[in-house]
């Protein structure tokens, strides 16, 4: 299933619970570390798996990657994705400006971000159907984007032939940040949140 086959009312429910989800997220970021993050989500793709190397990012580009599990009364694996550069640029952002910084610190602090993000997602949408949806403890690796993809799409051989893609933009003092958000649902797990949601 790819964006085509969902209604424009349905593709701007999704930007509008990433929307609420980000700006919480950016709230609850600016108050750990201190400062002001914003985080906006410019726009959400929907697409089939063939069809994300060729639109979104190519194979062989080494990234950092953080998945997690959604579970609860729906089920999927969400996995942040970016560039090195953009995982550093993430981690200045949440630290002080001396701050001697490590690969260590960095994974923490990008897995924590990453956490941050999903958890308030959940929480905008388990608050809108009235269910109960929570995240794992996140998991962060670093290799080539196609094998991250690869592993976390076959991980479980329920999860359907479908990818949301939610564009996330960090920005703190006029610096811009970008990275991208995957959600590889379950079988009917996006038509059935679109069906309790009315739409």
């Amino acid at each position: 299933m790819n964006k085509e086959e969902f209604s424009p009312m349905q593709l701007d429910v999704l930007k509008e619970l990433a929307n609420i989800g980000g700006g919480n997220a950016a709230t609850a970021i600016s108050q750990m570390v201190g400062k002001f993050i914003n985080m906006s989500v410019p726009t959400i793709e929907i697409l089939r798996y063939d069809e994300i190397y060729q639109k979104i990012m190519g194979e062989e580009v080494e990234v950092i990657a953080v998945s997690l599990r959604m579970m609860g009364e729906a089920h999927g694996n969400f996995l942040f994705v970016c560039t090195e550069e953009n995982a550093e640029k993430l981690v200045k952002m949440m630290l002080p400006p001396d701050f001697q910084m490590n690969e260590e610190i960095e994974y923490s602090a990008v897995s924590e971000l990453v956490n941050i993000v999903v958890t308030s997602y959940l929480n905008a949408l388990s608050r809108l159907l009235d269910i109960s949806l929570f995240s794992s403890v996140p998991a962060i690796t670093a290799d080539m984007f196609g094998a991250i993809l690869s592993y976390a799409y076959i991980e479980n051989e329920q999860y359907d032939d479908q990818v949301m893609i939610i564009k996330n933009e960090f920005m703190y003092d006029g610096a811009k940040v970008d990275s991208s958000l995957y959600f590889i649902p379950r079988p009917g797990v996006l038509e059935n949140l679109f069906q309790k949601i009315g739409v």
